[in-house]
């Protein structure tokens, strides 16, 4: 087994976290294809909260488990904070070869290149790390925007969060999350978090926080999966501005790359970065294998296997399912890729006379809970839950000109420096139209059918944005904003619901425990399976269900 600083590009640690070897390319990591075994215990395809915490609980237990990407190990060197090398570049450095097309505005099919990294997306995260609210795991109703006569569109999850709390605890502290208990007012039942929260607001959170007393909420530190006290990760928190969009050079943000698939690995997993599955191998009605492709040399070979475990995402994992032709297997098969769902969110940026962030620190610190379960005074026509405000860092200059609508590019651009912002993630229900397919006749450059995302929200999506984004204004005018802009957010880091688990398969794809009907070994565990997430980031979700699962697949 290699050294895990060696893995991770790690030559040293000094006060201000870790400092990469800085190699200037992109190194092939631990499992190389010529040590490749022809089969495996479990095989889980994809390294992010879903596969990351599975591979992380069964390679625990002594199984063996190969974990297959496509993406690479980041580099932990100067690009981390570079904007222009991680985002403006054509093509960006972490960039993935394989599209998927959305249909999302009545435009026709648009190419989207996913980033694609060891790790998933949590290289790229912000950090927060929210539970769901007991009452999310019931399904609040959304009757007034879905069929409640259809049983794909109810949103109760098939147990409640006592179930996932002990995972919910496990995930904390393998992830090291930091967090205030008992500010949240819509926070669960829990204990205390493995590390406490930040002592000093930066000068825009605090801004905002008086702003929101004030005017009677209940602003609250939210709970991030950063190490702030030197204890929990490699790097310490040098309070930077970088949590969101960017990689964590100081090793201080403790995404999978870092927390966890390290540890796997010291366990005995392998990780087989660079390579994509391309389809799993079904004889007598149970997962066998798995093809898998070199995505550098266009080379596939078939690896066997007693389990394989998706955890590629909600768009892609029905995708496997689909091209690997399970849809004919199972009796939930119409279902498959059904019910999409992508929070959705927006930014509203506030502009002020004056610099708001001069030391330049963490504009990521606080939350607005007052109007997750809807109108706190009641006297909203729009029933039912509405959603969350987090104070978020504004982009950088280049990506405001890159990605903002065309009315603010120039004047975001210009008052960068003068933004606070806040995230709107408002709650939207599943809706059997919006889905993931694939045609034979859209494939890769490998000859792979592509995945075809179609996505609407509901006209109550829209209403309980408004509302949202309204509380939003009224915040930012609070703290002083002389100006606010709405700015959509339209990408699908929020997206789940695809393979969603149930208790029959008329309305899931899978059993509680993440078992495709209808197909043995075949088990997913990640962002597909959940029937609804309320308005809080799902990454902890994930997680805790994926170290659930796991502990039941040990026991098996």
């Amino acid at each position: 087994m290699p050294d895990i600083a060696f893995v991770l590009g790690i030559s040293k640690q000094t006060e201000r976290g870790c400092i990469p070897r800085m190699t200037g390319k992109l190194e092939p990591r631990q499992c190389q294809v010529g040590n490749l075994k022809n089969s495996y215990e479990n095989i889980v395809i994809g390294s992010g909260f879903g596969g990351g915490m599975v591979a992380y609980a069964l390679s625990k237990a002594g199984q063996e488990t190969l974990v297959v990407d496509r993406g690479v190990w980041v580099r932990r060197d100067e690009t981390c904070w570079d904007e222009k090398a991680l985002h403006l570049d054509t093509p960006p450095l972490y960039q993935g070869k394989i599209p998927f097309n959305v249909d999302q505005k009545r435009g026709g099919l648009m190419a989207t290149y996913p980033y694609e990294t060891v790790g998933g997306m949590s290289t790229f995260y912000g950090g927060v790390s929210l539970r769901l609210r007991e009452s999310d795991f019931k399904g609040e109703v959304h009757l007034d925007s879905l069929d409640s006569n259809s049983p794909v569109s109810k949103t109760a999850w098939p147990f409640h969060y006592q179930a996932l709390a002990p995972y919910y605890d496990e995930a904390e502290n393998i992830l090291g999350v930091a967090g205030a208990l008992g500010e949240d007012i819509t926070e669960p039942a829990r204990g205390a978090y493995p590390q406490g929260s930040f002592n000093k607001l930066s000068p825009p959170s605090q801004r905002v926080w008086d702003a929101a007393r004030k005017m009677g909420l209940h602003p609250c530190r939210l709970p991030m999966a950063i190490n702030l006290d030197g204890a929990h990760g490699q790097g310490k928190c040098v309070l930077c501005n970088t949590c969101d969009y960017f990689i964590c050079k100081v090793c201080a943000k403790n995404d999978l790359s870092l927390a966890v698939l390290p540890s796997a690995m010291k366990n005995g997993a392998e990780i087989l970065d660079q390579h994509g599955a391309v389809k799993i191998e079904i004889k007598n009605g149970a997962a066998q294998g798995v093809v898998v492709l070199n995505l550098n040399t266009g080379m596939r070979r078939t690896i066997k296997t007693k389990r394989v475990i998706l955890a590629c995402g909600a768009i892609t994992t029905p995708q496997m399912l689909l091209v690997s032709g399970v849809d004919q297997l199972s009796p939930a098969g119409k279902l498959i890729g059904r019910c999409l769902m992508r929070h959705i969110n927006g930014v509203m940026a506030g502009a002020f006379t004056y610099r708001t962030n001069v030391p330049g620190t963490l504009q990521k610190m606080i939350g607005i809970p007052d109007f997750y379960h809807g109108d706190p005074l009641k006297k909203s026509a729009i029933k039912g839950p509405w959603g969350l405000l987090q104070e978020i860092g504004p982009f950088g200059k280049g990506l405001i000109m890159k990605r903002a609508p065309f009315g603010f590019k120039h004047f975001g651009a210009f008052f960068r420096d003068r933004l606070t912002n806040l995230l709107c993630i408002a709650a939207d229900g599943p809706q059997y139209n919006n889905r993931v397919y694939v045609q034979p006749d859209r494939v890769d450059q490998f000859g792979v059918p592509l995945a075809q995302v179609y996505h609407r929200y509901h006209p109550r999506d829209y209403q309980v944005l408004r509302l949202l984004c309204g509380k939003a204004r009224e915040i930012l005018r609070e703290v002083g904003a002389f100006y606010v802009h709405y700015v959509p957010i339209e990408t699908f880091s929020h997206a789940f619901g695809t393979c969603r688990m149930g208790n029959d398969p008329a309305s899931s794809v899978t059993d509680p425990l993440g078992q495709v009907w209808g197909v043995k070994n075949l088990v997913i565990t990640d962002a597909s399976l959940l029937p609804y997430t309320g308005s809080v980031n799902p990454s902890l979700t994930i997680a805790a269900n994926a170290l659930r699962i796991g502990q039941h697949l040990i026991g098996e």
